[in-house]
């Protein structure tokens, strides 16, 4: 019974263990067991499937072969301490697979004791997390990849968690404000912003945190030595696939340059305004229909309320003098029809009486297919101008008058040198009560000009000639009178001095009239000294005849020097030939003329600066003067080359950006040509050993050969090509051919998300000139964005049509997608930079596309897809190719 018993029991255990088999080599792990020593007796069937091999090579410690080298050893070291410690097993580690690649797997391992404790067998399991480890690592690459491009940025960067606590700085930013990161994460933003913007900062910033939109701001940061600089700053909210907000991005550039050029443009301005109010001088535009624009100066020549905005056409020619209306709408019309530039003079009669006079240089516009666009001109109040010269010439009468009826004072001085007579012969006997107090002695100037009367004392003492002294007396009515004098010494036959004899002329009205012509040249100096650029007024010849302060203050040189300008280092080298011969071209044709140069400083530094040049014209039409205006434009020039430059950063970091999301497809697209060339050139080796070799399908094989490897090094140089930062290079290219390579490269993305691509590329396309490289980035862009877009449709088709087709302007390419579409209120807003749908984008992608397109005389724009989707299209001019 105890026999039948055990035997019973041993059938029990027997089937217990095969059930346990079962279990194991039915379970959808891969399982193993160990002795208590460490050495594995059993794994199940799967895992010997995926070593590849039988069981004898696996047991003991033969598993050992199949863990990478670089975790082999630590891994094995750390299973002996578990077998001494008989503690449960616990790591992660690659072996090698049936196909060669390794894996990741977490070991793991559990005792299984008897009643003292003792270690009867490990049991454990392999649990594959290679996906998860790729995945780690991939998010690692990410990360960095993220904190590599926020320190290649040309600006100011940060990140705020969703509480707008600060989480980082990006290199840059610590090095501009001198402070460390430990000190912007405890309220460093307090002495970063100035305190005068700081609190409106600090509220908006805020305002955005609670409410999720986005943040810009202008204002001033302090840079480490002290000195604060505008910056213009953006933040954005990035979001997880449920809308929530992981994190906020920020990036603050430098605008200080282009603020300083804004408030120098602005102060330009209002002294331009202020130079037109002292002469005088309005400007104004019309065309057919409308007044298009007035100066604040215009308004007030015309008699009108700049607040109530502009007056039409028929207002204006309405305070026009009756007399000159029909005139001047005549001349206009006729400057139109024959598309020339004309002068105009005429009356302006304001409501209450007043008569103005006025003058008018008009200038037609055009657009390039001839039609009339507007008109343009100055117009100058000449009221006082008019005044002044009938006034002269009513002086003029005046002394006129007097010549023809009058005659000099005669005057003679004894050896005294006192006025011993006044004749009376020419004038009458009432000339001395007309004359007055004028005589010497009785001058108003002797004590307020002494140097004066001291030199003409120092030569009638020494008995010489004088002629033309001018001094100031006092007439018969007590008014001041200036008397010009001229004398002879006289001698008697022995040669005594006997006095003077000479004429006096009453000159007050000249004298007035030279002081008013002196105070009217230095009200016109004032003028042009006060403008915010260089003026030099130039002969009809083109010789300088002078020039304003800043002028003399820029080039630290005389006039007589500046009027040479053409033969001296004035004028940059490269720059001189052009200049010289617009401006020789200008002087002879009459037309107005612009130029950028760049002129040499006093201190030997060159800057750039636009000139303009227009000529003044006299009642006739002859060319009176040349006035010519040089503004500095040194400072807008860099700031537009900084922004180009940083447009073109973007850009690079754009494409180097998507080819690291295309890398799969990249190395798919290597390795076809690679695998192609290793199979022919075995192929190779097989013709060669046959008795006899093969030649001719030796040949064949290797020519295969090169023919692989050219492909492989083609598909390399366009990686290169794509993503190396290199300027701009247009050339003529195969459009259609560089679309289909941008669809080879973004077919892993395609892929990923099921698209199915059709292209409806036109043959015989106008001829293009651009950047390769640049147009190829565009349409990736396009390609990848919509490849996306469609990932996140379900049920319906995912399809993608890239076109092209010939546009009356050039070419025109369109990329239509089926997906979910744009919101018709965001079809431009999704060209904004930093704007974007997407959960981890940052919205750079659409703006430098349209940046690039912009820069080639292109348009990029989007439209709603019918019945669904988003196309996006661009057009690029057509060009001539060949003579």
């Amino acid at each position: 019974m105890r026999q039948q018993k055990r035997i019973q029991g041993r059938q029990g255990l027997q089937l217990n263990e095969q059930s346990l088999q079962i279990l194991v080599e039915t379970v959808p792990a891969l399982m193993w067991r160990a002795a208590p020593d460490g050495r594995i007796d059993y794994v199940n069937k799967r895992l010997l499937e995926y070593f590849g091999l039988p069981l004898e090579e696996i047991i003991g410690w033969g598993w050992t072969e199949k863990a990478h080298p670089d975790d082999v050893a630590f891994k094995a070291r750390t299973w002996l301490s578990n077998l001494e410690t008989m503690t449960s097993h616990d790591v992660n580690c690659r072996f090698q697979g049936a196909d060669g690649a390794y894996r990741w797997f977490n070991i793991r391992g559990e005792p299984l004791r008897d009643r003292d404790g003792s270690v009867q067998n490990w049991y454990g399991v392999f649990i594959d997390i290679d996906n998860q480890k790729k995945a780690e690592e991939r998010s690692r690459e990410s990360e960095l990849k993220l904190r590599q491009i926020t320190e290649t940025v040309p600006g100011l960067v940060w990140s705020n968690g969703p509480d707008g606590e600060p989480t980082h700085f990006n290199q840059r930013i610590l090095d501009y404000s001198g402070m460390p990161s430990e000190e912007f994460m405890h309220h460093g933003w307090e002495a970063f912003v100035h305190p005068a913007d700081y609190p409106e900062t600090a509220e908006a910033f805020y305002h955005a945190i609670q409410t999720g939109t986005s943040y810009q701001g202008v204002m001033r940061l302090r840079r480490a030595d002290g000195e604060f600089r505008w910056h213009d700053a953006r933040c954005e909210p990035l979001r997880d696939r449920e809308g929530r907000i992981i994190q906020w991005y920020g990036l603050a550039v430098d605008i200080d340059e282009r603020k300083k050029i804004e408030d120098r443009l602005r102060r330009s301005e209002a002294y331009l305004a202020e130079a037109q109010k002292l002469s005088h001088t309005g400007s104004a535009a019309y065309n057919e229909t409308a007044v298009l624009y007035f100066s604040d100066e215009t308004y007030r020549i015309f008699g009108l309320d700049p607040r109530e905005g502009l007056p039409s056409r028929e207002a204006a020619l309405e305070r026009i003098h009756p007399d000159d209306r029909e005139r001047a709408r005549e001349e206009a019309r006729k400057a139109v029809e024959q598309k020339k530039d004309y002068a105009l003079k005429f009356r302006i009669l304001l409501p209450d009486g007043t008569v103005k006079y006025t003058e008018l240089k008009a200038h037609p516009k055009f657009s390039a297919s001839g039609e009339f666009v507007e008109v343009v001109g100055t117009i100058i109040d000449v009221t006082e101008r008019k005044r002044a010269e009938q006034a002269l010439r009513e002086s003029e009468a005046k002394f006129r008058d007097f010549a023809e009826t009058a005659s000099d004072w005669f005057c003679e001085m004894g050896p005294d040198y006192k006025f011993t007579l006044l004749s009376e012969n020419a004038f009458g006997s009432g000339a001395a009560d007309r004359i007055g107090t004028a005589c010497w002695d009785h001058a108003l100037d002797l004590e307020t000009e002494p140097e004066k009367w001291r030199l003409l004392q120092e030569t009638v003492f020494s008995r010489k000639p004088f002629r033309d002294f001018v001094y100031r007396g006092m007439s018969s009515d007590g008014s001041p009178m200036y008397v010009r004098a001229s004398g002879k010494p006289l001698f008697d036959a022995n040669g005594e001095f006997q006095g003077y004899r000479g004429t006096c002329t009453d000159v007050t009205e000249i004298t007035r009239a030279q002081d008013a012509v002196r105070e009217s040249e230095r009200s016109w100096r004032s003028a042009i000294d006060g403008i915010a650029g260089l003026v030099s007024i130039h002969f009809p010849n083109g010789e300088v005849e002078t020039v304003n302060r800043q002028c003399l203050e820029y080039f630290g040189r005389s006039l007589d020097w500046l009027k040479n300008w053409g033969t001296t280092d004035a004028v940059h080298p490269e720059d001189l030939p052009r200049v010289v011969e617009m401006f020789t071209r200008a002087m002879a044709s009459g037309i107005p003329y612009q130029i950028d140069q760049r002129l040499r400083r006093f201190d030997g530094e060159y800057r750039w600066f636009n000139n303009r040049g227009v000529p003044i014209r006299d009642d006739s039409g002859r060319i009176a003067r040349w006035y010519v205006l040089i503004t500095d434009i040194e400072d807008r020039t860099r700031a537009l080359a900084q922004l180009e430059q940083m447009q073109s950063d973007f850009a690079h970091m754009n494409r180097v950006s998507m080819m690291g999301e295309l890398a799969a497809s990249l190395s798919h697209e290597i390795t076809q040509p690679i695998a192609s060339a290793r199979n022919n050139a075995r192929a190779a080796q097989n013709f060669l050993d046959m008795q006899p070799p093969d030649l001719s399908e030796l040949r064949e094989a290797l020519s295969c050969v090169v023919g692989d490897t050219d492909r492989a090094g083609d598909i390399v140089d366009r990686i290169r090509d794509h993503i190396k930062k290199t300027p701009p290079r247009k050339e003529h290219f195969d459009l259609n051919e560089a679309i289909n390579e941008v669809i080879v490269l973004g077919r892993s993305a395609i892929i990923k998300n099921g698209v199915s691509v059709q292209t409806r590329l036109s043959e015989g396309l106008f001829p293009i000139h651009c950047d390769r490289v640049q147009l190829q980035q565009v349409v990736l862009n396009l390609i990848l964005n919509a490849a996306e877009a469609m990932g996140s449709v379900e049920a319906e088709p995912r399809e993608l049509l890239i076109s092209t087709e010939q546009h009356h302007t050039g070419v025109l390419v369109a990329v239509r997608d089926s997906g979910p579409g744009i919101d018709p209120t965001h079809l431009e807003r999704v060209f904004e930079a930093f704007y974007t749908t997407k959960s981890r984008g940052v919205g750079m992608g659409l703006s430098i596309c349209r940046s690039i397109i912009d820069a080639h005389g292109g348009r990029l724009w989007a439209e709603a897809n019918e019945p669904r989707g988003a196309i996006f299209q661009f057009t690029l001019p057509a060009v001539q190719v060949g003579p």
